[in-house]
């Protein structure tokens, strides 16, 4: 596992030559319920009066590039960007921070927030940015390149991907994770195991697989859930999760072991890691999710970047007492 920094007085980082800290956010209006006003007045609260918040809200437009737009404030002196939004927000703020020494922030009003989850952070919007502005730790956190795109978190291709795709805007908004539980179990009622090829660092597979999963964090997205154990965001390598079940003893019994920490006793569930690339196709094209959003149909080619973005999590002490917590490392 890479390091974690702690920094015991973050907010001296922050300060420009005037003693001013900038803070640059990137909201998604449609993910949750907070506007740009409840962000910034829950900002000036913990970082103060004297801090410069500047709110940039998304519009979905064709066209819309939140990764130049976070380039273009890197350069202009942010000395700190977060992404105030679910997954696919933070995605696109941290493609425009790969390889930057500036640290992103995350402030999770979406839906289901899984990489937020996958670090331990607050899920409120105060508490979110008291982390921004108070004793934190830096984690060094590696990425996928698919598509010329970067993503941080997980690529889903099978029930996954049909769930987020098929999941309407309006019922996330009112019914949240209710709203994906439910897809997914009319996807999966019916659905049949696709061929899939895997090509990983060398390694070849033929599998007939009800998903396959490259992640980088474990979350699954409903606490307790987790794609398996020992997949941290942070070791310099991505896990590729195959899951086969087909019948109703098989769907139990995944359960049971996913609950029980014990994915890799279960015979329907295998898994490979590989630290350079990975290239995926299935027998009919199917679509695939990056980090939450539809990227498109497969095949697909991943390039594995280590250690790729700077990411604000708890304080290393703070983070060992929390279940489950993947980082852990203190300098």
């Amino acid at each position: 596992m890479s390091e974690v920094i702690e920094l015991s007085n973050p907010l001296s980082e922050l300060e420009d030559s005037e003693g001013e800290q900038r803070v640059f956010v990137v909201l998604n209006p449609m993910a949750g319920s907070c506007t740009a006003d409840d962000v910034r007045e829950a900002l000036k609260r913990n970082f103060g009066e004297s801090a410069e918040i500047d709110i940039y809200e998304t519009t979905g437009a064709e066209g819309e590039d939140v990764a130049d737009i976070v380039r273009k404030e890197a350069a202009k002196g942010a000395r700190l960007i977060a992404a105030a939004g679910g997954d696919g927000t933070v995605s696109e703020v941290a493609e425009g921070l790969i390889g930057s020494d500036i640290p992103m922030g995350i402030i999770p009003v979406g839906t289901a927030n899984v990489f937020a989850r996958e670090l331990s952070l607050p899920l409120t919007l105060d508490q979110s940015c008291a982390l921004l502005a108070g004793e934190q730790s830096i984690a060094h956190i590696d990425a996928m390149k698919a598509n010329d795109k970067y993503f941080v978190l997980q690529i889903g291709i099978g029930i996954d991907s049909l769930m987020i795709r098929d999941t309407e805007r309006q019922a996330k908004r009112r019914f949240g994770r209710a709203a994906y539980i439910w897809t997914a179990l009319t996807r999966l009622v019916g659905y049949q195991p696709v061929r899939f090829t895997i090509a990983a660092d060398g390694q070849r597979l033929r599998p007939r697989a009800l998903q396959v999963l490259i992640a980088n964090g474990g979350v699954l997205g409903i606490p307790p859930f987790r794609w398996g154990p020992n997949i941290t965001p942070d070791d310099g390598r991505i896990d590729v999760c195959i899951v086969s079940a087909r019948t109703l003893l098989d769907y139990v019994g995944l359960v049971w072991h996913t609950l029980l920490g014990q994915q890799r006793r279960d015979r329907n569930v295998r898994y490979i890691a590989a630290r350079n690339s990975i290239t995926i196709s299935a027998d009919i094209p199917l679509p695939i999710q990056a980090d939450g959003e539809i990227l498109g149909d497969t095949p697909i080619q991943i390039q594995i970047v280590p250690h790729a973005i700077q990411v604000i999590v708890p304080p290393a002490a703070q983070a060992d007492a929390a279940p489950g917590t993947p980082i852990a490392a203190v300098a």
